[in-house]
């Protein structure tokens, strides 16, 4: 995937019909420094980049790598988010299965040890007696 943000960037500005001086004005850069990135010599920092794409109101990828990466990306995330959207079925779940939570909390006093565990300790006490009556 090739970047050509250079190229970009020099469309952008004629699009909207601002000079090289106008824009480094809005950047905070010299007029200098956009005809470099224009022709490609330079490239600017990440922040500048977000800096552009926020001015001429377009995402950093299709600014960075044109629009066919835009097309393709965004059903990609529409698919992974439709992927990760909770249902009902996740929420029965969730529902069904909430004594797990319960259960793997910590244990904050002797109480709460007797709580989860006094079947452990009933077998233990039954093998006790049951061995020492012989």
């Amino acid at each position: 995937m090739k970047i050509i943000f250079s190229k970009n960037l020099l469309s952008l500005r004629k699009e909207a019909g601002i000079s090289q001086e106008e824009l480094a004005s809005k950047l905070f850069v010299t007029r200098q420094t956009i005809s470099k990135w224009e022709l490609g010599e330079v490239t600017p920092d990440l922040g500048k980049i977000q800096l552009i794409a926020e001015y001429f109101n377009t995402p950093v990828e299709e600014l960075l790598f044109g629009q066919e990466i835009n097309k393709n990306t965004s059903k990609t995330k529409d698919k992974v988010n439709q992927l990760f959207e909770e249902d009902d079925t996740d929420k029965d779940w969730h529902q069904k299965h909430q004594w797990r939570e319960w259960q793997y909390k910590p244990i904050n006093n002797g109480w709460e040890f007797l709580a989860r565990y006094y079947w452990i300790l009933c077998a233990l006490a039954g093998m006790i007696w049951w061995f020492s009556r012989n």
